[in-house]
């Protein structure tokens, strides 16, 4: 007997149709996650399709089909050789490690290794269901429906417009349930020309009607949505509450409104290479409005010539540094006219287009590219020759290399700093609205009560919205102020979840209630590590759900440090830890923990796994004499589960018909004759029940019971007759014994 199936061209397109219907389930992921790339996935759904569609043998296709799944795990997720069992061990590790996570619920914890795998068992799984479903049993019109609501879903309560996928799906879907009707219809026909014949014509009139339908579906005049707000209308609050516009995350000059929900997106923005990790700064806000930040009065310096600017310590001095070195090559399809830079800039250079200037806010440090430079004034007669200034037009830099110096912050001298600022930052970093009330000071007072200094307080209201557990990570369901709310006590009391925003800006606001100066940054987090060269640069991805705002806080003759006040990021900033002290650590007020769940991990890129940061003895080195045993053992069960197919299949059998022993007579006939076919020959094609049982080389007591059988179904079925008590118990023996004979 063959190994192979024949699929007619039929069945071919049939398991097209089906492939380009879990496509359109598949297209989402990239818009509403942060998923990269969909060819894994659908490497995998059409290798499942095609596996089920050419193999007969469901217990051949498994080990094929996990075969294909390590292959691709390994294309995708590992560098090292295929036949090297140390990824199989680290995955096997990994996935030991998360699987609590997934029991748990806790995705957004669980490494990208984990989640990538599990996705890919489930997707294995889903398609060879429905190839099961769609392409053998011809049971189609489910999958349309629930594809359709899968859209229409999307389409209304998210931010994806569906309105090309109802279409696709809806031809897709139609002309999938056309030929599998057409195909049942067929097989009805004794001539292989009339079939053709049938097939062709009634499938040339389906498209016909499909595509008309459609059309004039597509192209008729509608009217507005029913629902301008559906979640509003579901949830009964109308217009009254605001919204917030679903976004996606990224970097953005804009800050006058903070707040709402948005979608993560790995739209890759630029690749960097880099002795040192650190924030990617860009700019840097002072005036808080009560929703949102602004920038106060600023100083303009024009350079001309960015390459030989000489940068001063404007961040920070008295500090031990580190000299970075940093080339950042813009491969997305987003660029900005801002320079991205680690610590203290020192040099600029390498950049493209090689005729950019740029105006330097020295307020914020920020450095905003324009194109060229252009003459500011006519030539003057006095000294005879013009005036040039920065082009007004913005530039968007492709490349460009940044030398810098990154601080290792003593806490010895941020605890001795003192409260002796300069009038300057007093007057310009201490500024709070009348929209904050007095409970956010008294909030902030209460959490610092037991420190001493200002670096003291920092790290208390640091700690507070970190550790404490009442407020949780959260960029999707995150709800907006109500109009004259203040932001930051809004989300201190009301709302308890947002993201960096939320909390970067809640620790500079209440810290300037103790008059202690900061401000708020914004950038790019440090990226994931994707190599590492010769000489110890690591090559980073920055991708824009790296888009981060974290605070910066003064300190008297030591400048501007930064600090990290969201739970789900890992401050890069380097302390050392000098002050030798013997006073116990200040303790963090407590929330009431009655009412709080556990706390939500987030979205935040340091939560993942990386290698090294797992704590000593959680991860478990496996030898390699248990893999290869294991191995062998896999392969031995594997042979002997192949040469018993047969019994298995016969045992499976017979399972099925003790369990279902208050069915019908037909169905446990229909599973009889399934039987039959495992052990003698297959019924061909047309062939009535009585001539299959006549063409059957069986012993002739058997052959008698099996039309006696046959006789009481084509009876039950076809004439439309109940059968009696007797027929019936005479039948279930002979079913019994007939049963107990088979033997592969």
């Amino acid at each position: 007997m063959s190994v192979w199936k024949r699929p007619t061209i039929w069945e071919w397109v049939l398991a097209l149709l089906l492939f380009l219907m879990l496509r359109e389930w598949l297209i989402p992921l990239q818009t509403l996650t942060d998923t990269g790339v969909l060819w894994p996935f659908y490497a995998i759904v059409a290798g499942v399709i095609i596996i089920d569609l050419l193999i007969p043998y469901r217990w051949l296709t498994l080990p094929i089909k996990a075969i294909g799944l390590m292959v691709l795990l390994h294309a995708t997720l590992f560098d090292k050789p295929f036949f090297d069992t140390e990824w199989i061990g680290a995955l096997y590790r990994q996935m030991i490690h998360d699987l609590p996570l997934a029991f748990q619920q806790d995705w957004a914890s669980m490494s990208i290794l984990s989640r990538n795998t599990m996705f890919d068992l489930v997707l294995v799984l889903l398609a060879t269901m429905l190839t099961y479903l769609v392409l053998e049993q011809r049971q189609g019109l489910w999958f349309v429906f629930l594809t359709e609501l899968y859209m229409a879903v999307l389409d209304t309560f998210l931010p994806y417009d569906a309105s090309a996928g109802v279409v696709r799906t809806l031809t897709i879907g139609f002309l999938m349930l056309a030929i599998s009707h057409l195909m049942k219809m067929t097989n009805m026909a004794t001539l292989a020309g009339k079939r053709s014949r049938i097939m062709l014509n009634s499938l040339l009139a389906s498209v016909m009607v499909i595509m008309a339908c459609i059309g004039i579906g597509y192209a008729a005049p509608k009217t507005g949505p029913s629902w301008p707000d559906p979640i509003a209308f579901l949830t009964g609050k109308g217009n009254d509450t605001p919204v917030g516009v679903m976004k996606k995350v990224g970097y953005d000059n804009n800050d006058e409104r903070l707040g709402g929900p948005f979608l993560q997106d790995n739209t890759l923005v630029f690749i960097a290479k880099t002795n040192e990790r650190s924030y990617w700064r860009g700019d840097s806000k002072d005036v808080y409005t009560g929703v949102g930040w602004e920038k106060g009065d600023r100083e303009y310096e024009s350079i001309l010539d960015p390459q030989t600017y000489t940068w001063e310590n404007t961040l920070f001095q008295g500090l031990e540094t580190k000299k970075v070195q940093a080339t950042l090559e813009f491969k997305g399809p987003q660029q900005f006219p801002t320079v991205f830079y680690q610590g203290q800039l020192k040099k600029v250079s390498n950049y493209a287009p090689p005729e950019a200037t740029v105006v330097y806010d020295k307020m914020n440090q920020q450095l905003e590219v324009r194109a060229g430079k252009i003459n500011l004034v006519q030539l003057s007669e006095k000294n005879g020759r013009p005036e040039y200034g920065p082009n007004p037009l913005l530039l968007k830099l492709n490349q460009y290399k940044v030398e810098t110096e990154v601080p290792i912050v003593s806490e010895k001298a941020v605890t001795n700093a003192g409260t002796d600022y300069p009038d300057d930052i007093k007057e310009r970093y201490l500024q709070v609205p009348a929209s904050v009330p007095p409970r956010v000071r008294e909030l902030a007072a209460t959490i610092t009560k037991d420190a001493k200094t200002p670096y003291d307080k920092v790290r208390a209201i640091e700690n507070y919205l970190r550790s404490s557990g009442k407020y949780k990570y959260e960029t999707k369901d995150v709800p907006v102020a109500a109009e004259g709310q203040d932001f930051v006590d809004h989300f201190l009391f009301d709302s308890l979840r947002g993201y960096c925003d939320h909390f970067s800006t809640s620790m500079a606001v209440m810290l300037r209630t103790l008059d202690i100066p900061t401000r708020w940054v914004k950038g790019f987090a440090p990226g994931e590590r994707v190599g590492t060269d010769a000489f110890n640069y690591e090559t980073v991805e920055v991708r824009n759900k790296d888009a981060h705002s974290w605070v910066e806080v003064y300190f008297p003759g030591v400048g501007w440090v930064p600090f990290e006040a969201t739970s789900t990021f890992m401050s890069p900033v380097r302390f050392n830890y000098d002050l030798v002290t013997s006073k116990p650590e200040i303790p963090v007020p407590l929330p009431n923990m009655e009412n709080q769940t556990d706390i939500d991990r987030g979205n935040g890129r340091f939560n993942e796994l990386e290698e090294g940061d797992s704590p000593a003895g959680s991860w478990i080195k496996i030898p390699w004499q248990v893999n290869a045993g294991l191995a062998v053992a896999a392969v031995a069960a594997g042979i002997i589960a192949w040469r018993r197919r047969q019994d298995i299949q016969l045992w499976w059998m017979r399972r099925q018909l003790n369990q279902e022993r208050s069915s019908e007579f037909p169905d446990r006939y229909h599973l009889l004759m399934r039987m039959m076919e495992r052990v003698y020959t297959r019924r061909q094609p047309g062939e009535t029940l009585r001539e299959y049982v006549g063409r059957m080389t069986l012993p002739a007591d058997k052959r008698q019971d099996l039309r006696y059988l046959t006789e009481l179904y084509e009876r039950t079925v076809y004439g439309y007759k109940q059968m009696e008590q007797k027929a019936r118990t005479t039948a279930e023996q002979i079913l019994e014994r007939l049963i107990r004979q088979l033997k592969p």
